[in-house]
């Protein structure tokens, strides 16, 4: 009886490391096979250059329109003010705001010239 079972043992063992031999065999194979997409690391660069550019590309565009509001906020306040004092602070406050705004205005004419 004891013989019986050392044969089965000695199967098992053997179809145990048949299975065990193939499965290396195929991590073997697969360690092989570059697992990396080629320029990958690249793409990573790139992705943070694209970003940076759009991050400065917005900060353009919020810096433009924060301008322009508050340009219309002392014109609208110009038009609508009844007092005098009123009146010359919100035309100082846009002549004061004109450089500024001009600047801004020529460098987002300029990015919406531009294409990512």
């Amino acid at each position: 009886m004891q013989d019986n079972f050392s044969v089965r043992k000695w199967k098992n063992n053997k179809l145990y490391k048949e299975e065990y031999d193939s499965a290396a065999n195929k991590i073997k194979e697969q360690e092989d096979i570059e697992l990396e997409i080629p320029g990958d690391e690249s793409s990573a660069t790139v992705d943070k250059k694209v970003q940076a550019k759009a991050s400065r590309q917005d900060e353009i565009i919020r810096d433009f329109q924060r301008i322009q509001d508050q340009m219309k906020t002392h014109l609208e306040l110009y038009k609508t003010s009844e007092s005098e004092v009123n009146k010359n602070t919100a035309l100082r406050m846009l002549k004061k705001l004109t450089p500024e705004f001009k600047a801004a205005k020529k460098k987002y004419e300029k990015l919406k010239g531009v294409k990512i």
